[in-house]
């Protein structure tokens, strides 16, 4: 991973982004976002993950987080391992074979690695917010980005409940 895309302070705000292998949309049933959801609600109530935004795409996902312990890498590992193995056993179990195919060859479900990036403005953080938030019209989902049910932007820009429990980055 470049120098640049890394956590020097896992203290601080992070924009994370991390696909599955091949971008292959993984999450395109509840099932399977429940499994994103459900590991990063575990990570807030037990493991000091502190959300301010999320998008959870087929395919994707973008966060910005906070750890409080300071070791953001390792939360983000353990999230990606835990949703691996859920997803690749439900996958296996509804016998989706060009996927498990892709899958075992790959070893794993997401992609090394993740891209952080520190949030050290509110202006490189609103940024960062549009995109993520607009992910879903992008790809053609939703035309309203407050429509899109696994993220937190209904709760930004229509004062809507989240179905994660957010932080506002207090600057």
């Amino acid at each position: 991973m470049p120098a640049h895309f890394k956590v020097y302070d896992g203290h601080y705000p992070h924009f994370v982004t991390s696909a599955t292998i091949h971008w292959i949309p993984a999450f395109r049933r509840d099932y399977y976002f429940r499994v994103m959801t459900d590991s990063l609600g575990y990570c807030i109530k037990c493991r000091g993950l502190i959300l301010h935004a999320y998008v959870i795409m087929p395919d994707h996902f973008h966060l910005i987080c906070t750890q409080t312990d300071g070791d953001l890498p390792q939360l983000l590992g353990n999230i990606k391992g835990y949703t691996a193995h859920l997803v690749a056993e439900k996958i296996r179990q509804e016998d989706r074979s060009s996927w498990v195919r892709a899958i075992e060859r790959a070893g794993g479900v997401w992609q090394d690695g993740y891209h952080p990036e520190q949030i050290h403005s509110i202006k490189f953080c609103e940024q960062k917010m549009r995109y993520m938030h607009d992910n879903p019209v992008r790809a053609g989902f939703v035309t309203n980005p407050c429509d899109w049910k696994y993220s937190s932007a209904g709760f930004y820009y229509e004062d809507r409940a989240s179905i994660q429990p957010l932080e506002v980055i207090d600057w």
